[in-house]
């Protein structure tokens, strides 16, 4: 073999790996984020790359010699990449739902911000929980287990073979699923305060007819909501990361495709 031969296969390996592991970063919590310039998130993959290629060589097939072959093996690559990074978002999701759900039991679903991790706007609640989880995805090193997630995904989807199209399809139904009982999960203990106060503010009405109960009960409703908040925050993340990171774990089980 060549000098030119070898280079050709190693380039053609790198742009597999990266053809998989770039869609992955740009869907990655934090990294995914408006803040992060796409040049810092590019540097990211192509890093990650050089370091995985090694591990992966022996899964990835040769060069085809044909155009079209060469086309639906990056493409394949690319919606690989695309499934796992949708199986993290939706992990997220379950957070932001949560956090719809507490801004509108505390009385702050019209207080909307630029959140800088959906980027788009949303209320202040679900942004605050965001910006935490994702500190500390990162400063737990839960991120660790993400890249490795994307390693493991070599022994799941080899490339240039198929898709299971019907079995990542089941397991985003299973995950979408799981993710929207966490988020009620998550928002539990607002919906008993919500459903405490409102009965205590229909019984006011009921008592004071006279009285304006949506202008005087609405800053208490803010403040207790703020405060069963701080209290509930620590305990709701770190629910919030062992799901995330059992999900993880489980993400590539080949047991999970057919439960």
């Amino acid at each position: 073999m060549t000098l030119n031969d070898y280079l050709a296969i190693n380039i053609f390996h790198f742009m597999l790996v990266f053809a998989r592991l770039s869609v992955v970063f740009f869907m990655m919590p934090g990294l995914s984020s408006g803040y992060v310039p796409a040049r810092i998130r590019l540097i990211f993959a192509v890093l990650v790359t050089v370091l995985v290629l090694p591990i992966v060589q022996k899964t990835l097939p040769a060069q085809p010699s044909q155009t079209a072959e060469l086309v639906w093996l990056i493409i394949s690559e690319t919606l690989i990449g695309g499934f796992l990074g949708a199986m993290i978002q939706i992990m997220m999701a379950a957070l932001e739902f949560a956090g719809q759900m507490i801004s509108t039991a505390t009385g702050l679903s019209s207080a909307m911000i630029d959140d800088p991790v959906t980027e788009e706007q949303s209320s202040i609640v679900i942004g605050l929980l965001n910006l935490v989880a994702v500190a500390i995805i990162f400063i737990s090193g839960v991120h660790h287990f993400m890249i490795m997630a994307m390693v493991d995904s070599y022994n799941l989807f080899m490339p240039n073979t198929p898709l299971f199209t019907k079995d990542m399809l089941t397991m985003a139904a299973s995950l979408l699923d799981d993710a929207f009982y966490m988020g009620i999960r998550l928002a539990a203990p607002f919906l008993v305060f919500e459903m405490v106060f409102q009965i205590a503010s229909g019984i006011l009405a009921r008592l004071s007819p006279q009285l304006n109960v949506f202008f005087v009960v609405l800053p208490a409703q803010i403040i207790l909501g703020l405060s069963v908040l701080m209290i509930a925050m620590p305990t709701l993340i770190l629910i919030f990361l062992r799901f995330f990171e059992n999900n993880l774990h489980t993400l590539l089980n080949p047991a999970n495709l057919v439960r």
